[in-house]
């Protein structure tokens, strides 16, 4: 979809205006015209939904926004092809993975796990097992669920896979390298022109060689030429059976001081991927210490690459192409290469000797500079 933002006046807008106001997001702006009060609202929502907050309806808020008009028991649940979103798919997960039945995340995303797991109950409680979540259903979940049972099967699984991890090398381990953005999408662009597409394909390229080095399979996500969408890539992650997925982006700000590194797995307000954030504390780590670059720190997000990928995922932003000197670095190919091995060294410390999932990942905040 093309990106709908600010100064822009239509049928499309009045449509966002009325799904923001239907979920408690007033826009005061001209109905149908893109004002200050509808980015403020769109902004509001996105911080909500753990999507960057940068006004624009894009694919994620639009997915996001259309999702979050379902509840559960509003539709038939059941596997499509593009899998069916929103948050009654979420909710219907939350509760089968409280009551025991793998969803995996609850990630609104209606696929083959949470077909399964919807499947095994149906086959438990004794009604038709046909992967379709209609009124029995519903009204069997509604009478079976308990508030108090907080923790998700999937942490507790994720947990578990952390502390049992004993591979020694790299060899036959799938991964998939993406280098975020694409000729059609650039992306940040600094001031002379140098674009975050061609940034991160640099670096990619860097991590993919490392890996392959170390006898691991690594995937790219995308070619130089070619310009993926995220959901594109998290199929392509999951065909591939990939055991980790670590997106490259790099930032941009108005003021040329902003600086540093962030990172960001999946989580809501209810889960978390604890091994993607396991990798997103890694990748930061390493690319700070590397650098010497400010903490930005590691935050949760529903990014359609970490809610689509079934295997653990990270994004991690590298710097910020709009600083003067870390813009500099980002764009030279010693820094890449200095990026590139610092993550291919966080892909090898996540993989090889993980650090335990119940502790908070260290930080390298205590000696980055500020």
């Amino acid at each position: 979809m093309e990106l709908i933002r600010r100064g822009q006046v239509g049928s499309e807008v009045e449509d966002i205006q009325r799904r923001l106001s239907e979920l408690g997001f007033a826009c005061a702006d001209e109905p149908g015209r893109f004002g200050p009060a509808t980015v403020a609202s769109v902004r509001a929502f996105q911080q909500l939904r753990g999507l960057p907050a940068d006004g624009i309806v894009g694919p994620d808020t639009w997915h996001a926004l259309v999702g979050a008009s379902f509840r559960l028991g509003d539709r038939l649940l059941y596997l499509t092809n593009p899998p069916l979103h929103g948050d009654d798919v979420r909710d219907l997960q939350r509760r089968l993975n409280r009551l025991g039945f793998d969803c995996g995340y609850d990630d609104g995303v209606y696929g083959d796990r949470t077909a399964d797991a919807l499947r095994e109950f149906q086959l438990n409680v004794g009604v038709l097992v046909d992967g379709i979540a209609g009124t029995s259903t519903f009204a069997l979940l509604a009478n079976l669920h308990r508030a108090h049972q907080e923790a998700a099967a999937s942490v507790v699984r994720e947990r578990d896979d952390l502390r049992r991890r004993h591979r020694t090398s790299l060899a036959g381990t799938r991964i998939l390298v993406d280098p975020a953005h694409s000729p059609d999408d650039p992306g940040v662009t600094a001031a002379d022109g140098r674009t975050e597409h061609e940034v991160t394909w640099g670096i990619a390229t860097r991590v993919e060689g490392r890996l392959i080095a170390l006898g691991a399979h690594a995937v790219l996500s995308r070619g130089p030429h070619a310009s993926p969408s995220p959901t594109q890539r998290a199929q392509l992650a999951n065909r591939e059976g990939v055991e980790a997925i670590l997106s490259i982006h790099v930032n941009g700000a108005a003021s040329p001081v902003a600086r540093g590194v962030a990172a960001y797995h999946f989580g809501t307000d209810a889960t978390i991927s604890e091994r993607g954030r396991v990798l997103a504390q890694l990748a930061a780590d390493h690319v700070i210490e590397r650098l010497g670059t400010a903490d930005c720190r590691i935050h949760a997000s529903t990014s359609a690459l970490l809610r689509e990928s079934r295997a653990p995922a990270a994004i991690v932003e590298v710097g910020f192409l709009t600083h003067p000197e870390e813009g500099a670095v980002l764009s030279a190919p010693a820094g890449q290469r200095r990026i590139g091995d610092a993550l291919a060294d966080a892909l090898v410390a996540y993989l090889l000797d993980p650090p335990d999932a119940t502790d908070e990942p260290s930080s390298a905040v205590s000696t980055a500079k500020t």
